[in-house]
């Protein structure tokens, strides 16, 4: 009985262990890299933020820890989904870790979140302290956000008094509608690139003149750095007198060297993301306009479409059974899942077959996953627009927190979903203490969510088509 909770407890340790590793080598590089050129477009950019030392700065633990947090208790609740359909582990064993991993992954996500942002946008260069009267005003906000989610209204077939499936399901309601936004934002983004043709494509002279220009700013820091040395040896072999020591004579050729070279630098900073950002619109200019990329790019663009087609049909012609009310999905993804249970996948004979309805959901999820992936740079390109952060250390922990946030709010509504293709079953004739064991008992159905998120998606894919259409007027203007 011991060993069991033992080895899940072992197992989370170590793949919080991984995931840091994981995080600090590969994805929080990869943030630093792109922030640059998130930034991009007129944000001023600070010459010191490129400094190796601030990659260990406690926000960036900070924000690596919560993101190994979200991703464990994650991973654990799908592996306690995993034990129970293969009947492995304890079913208290399996009960309590589920509930556990619930708990803190909602704890994370409500609190822990919300807070560490608050945090690393009011704290600038000092470690925080629990007991500073600067470290208690994160809690306002904190307070803030639970006070409105507490008047999130709970869906009306929710017949449950249980706190924890009370705060998943508000959280669900929360998570449904950020996901149906980003989701219509993501389908009418890529319908839009794929039918409407770009006209901002760097050309290879543009390419070319930038990596001329970066190497001309090059060659005069390396100019202006070796007379900088020069005249600093020179000084130090005249010497100064005592009275220029008293009355602080300032060296005007010094400092116009050195405001050279901070200029410099910054220049070689800008051009150097502006290259890398020119090169990449290159690189998918070129795959677009490839055989590969444009098939790719209109079947992308198909299911958008389709995505926001089946988005409206399933508000204007609602189900008028709770049976028929968990199928919301699209039409592709039913599509696909027809043709899925028509291979051999079946058991013996006389088993069940695949439930369509409830396959077409997970690949309905999957999809809208793709798509939320896709648009995830355009979301976090207008947060640093907004907060307007100049330290690429900082601009890469809040990016890490957000995409930790979206990752544990898309995976909850994910594990939600599995209910419904995979529904608990009472017995009526089991013991008490096995339908208490079911840990799928202890979600809300999903289908309580489908029409929350085909509104919200609407209402996305609305805003963007709008700020698409706003955007594209506005430049027809200044072209006349």
């Amino acid at each position: 009985m011991i060993l069991d909770p033992l080895v899940v407890v072992l197992a989370s340790a170590g793949l919080f262990w991984c995931s840091r590793a994981l995080l600090q080598r590969t994805l929080y590089g990869d943030l630093l890299y792109y922030v640059p050129q998130l930034q991009n477009s007129g944000l001023p950019q600070t010459v010191t933020t490129s400094h190796p030392r601030l990659a260990r700065s406690w926000h960036s633990s900070l924000a690596q820890s919560c993101f190994s947090i979200c991703f464990v208790e994650c991973c654990v609740l799908f592996a306690m989904l995993m034990c129970q359909g293969f009947g492995l582990l304890t079913p208290q064993t399996r009960l309590y870790s589920w509930r556990a991993s619930l708990l803190l992954l909602l704890v994370t996500i409500i609190i822990v979140m919300p807070a560490s942002f608050c945090m690393v946008l009011t704290y600038r260069t000092e470690v925080p302290s629990v007991f500073n009267l600067r470290a208690m005003t994160i809690l306002f906000p904190v307070a803030s956000f639970v006070f409105f989610l507490s008047f999130i209204p709970l869906p009306v077939g929710l017949m449950s008094h249980n706190p924890l499936m009370i705060n998943t399901a508000r959280l669900v309601v929360l998570g449904t509608t950020i996901l149906g936004l980003l989701s219509g934002l993501g389908s009418v983004n890529g319908a839009w690139s794929a039918f409407v043709r770009q006209t901002h494509i760097a050309s290879l002279a543009s390419v070319r003149s930038s990596e001329t220009a970066l190497e001309r700013a090059r060659s005069d820091l390396s100019e202006r750095t070796r007379q900088l040395d020069e005249y600093s040896a020179s000084q130090l072999q005249v010497g100064e007198s005592w009275v220029s020591r008293l009355t602080s004579k300032r060296d005007k050729h010094r400092e116009s060297l050195e405001q050279e070279i901070v200029g410099l630098r910054a220049f070689e900073s800008q051009m150097t993301s502006r290259i890398a950002t020119l090169r990449r619109r290159q690189e998918t200019a070129e795959f677009t306009e490839s055989f590969r990329g444009k098939w790719l790019g209109r079947i992308w663009a198909v299911y958008c479409v389709c995505r926001v087609c089946s988005s409206a049909i399933n508000l204007l012609s609602p189900p008028s059974s709770t049976t028929a009310s968990a199928s919301y999905g699209d039409a592709i993804a039913h599509v696909l899942a027809y043709l899925l249970s028509l291979l051999p996948l079946d058991g013996a004979r006389g088993t069940p077959g695949i439930d369509i309805a409830s396959l077409s959901r997970q690949i309905s999820l999957v999809l809208v996953g793709v798509i939320i992936f896709s648009s995830i740079r355009a979301v976090l390109m207008n947060v640093m627009r907004v907060f307007r952060i100049t330290s690429r250390s900082m601009s890469a922990s809040l990016m890490l927190l957000l995409l930790a946030q979206l990752m544990g709010i898309y995976l909850l509504s994910t594990v939600v979903q599995l209910r419904t293709m995979f529904p608990p079953s009472f017995n009526p004739g089991a013991p008490e203490d096995a339908t208490e064991a079911n840990i799928l008992s202890t979600l809300p159905e999903y289908s309580l969510f489908g029409g929350l998120f085909d509104w919200s998606f609407l209402l996305g894919a609305t805003g963007c088509v709008f700020a698409r259409w706003v955007g594209g007027y506005f430049e027809d203007e200044e072209d006349m």
